[in-house]
């Protein structure tokens, strides 16, 4: 079961994803942080704090933290299924019961949605994404 239903991501994003490559590219830190970051922020508000959430100045980078967890990321280059397996390991350490994942929510649509990581296993994923582990040691 999603929580809250997720947020809509970009449908360029679904085609880059499966279609294309699917990489962040040079100086796309600002569009991870609004098509990603902050709309995930927002989707798990009651749940756990996504905050400090910034691009470096070269728009390569963005910084973030997961409760009190920072998280530094280099985005040119960072392939999707990495960076959300980033964001995991800091909702893992943060002793959270969550996974995020994108799913197919119909044709050409993604969301970004937040799974209860003991359900993540059973759960079908987008194509081209690897599904949220639900090992704690990540």
């Amino acid at each position: 079961m999603a929580m809250n239903g997720g947020f809509f991501i970009d449908s360029e994003w679904y085609w880059r994803i499966f279609e294309a490559q699917p990489c962040f590219a040079l100086g796309e830190a600002d569009r991870v942080a609004r098509d990603f970051l902050r709309p995930l922020a927002f989707l798990a508000r009651d749940q756990v704090e996504i905050t400090d959430i910034v691009v470096d100045a070269d728009g390569n980078g963005v910084q973030f933290r997961i409760a009190a967890l920072p998280i530094a990321l280099r985005c040119a280059g960072l392939r999707v299924e990495h960076f959300i397996a980033e964001i995991n390991r800091g909702l893992a350490a943060a002793e959270l019961d969550l996974a995020f994942a994108l799913v197919e929510s119909r044709r050409y649509e993604l969301r970004g949605v937040l799974v209860p990581r003991r359900e993540a296993q059973h759960r079908v994923f987008a194509r081209g994404t690897l599904p949220p582990t639900p090992r704690r040691d990540l």
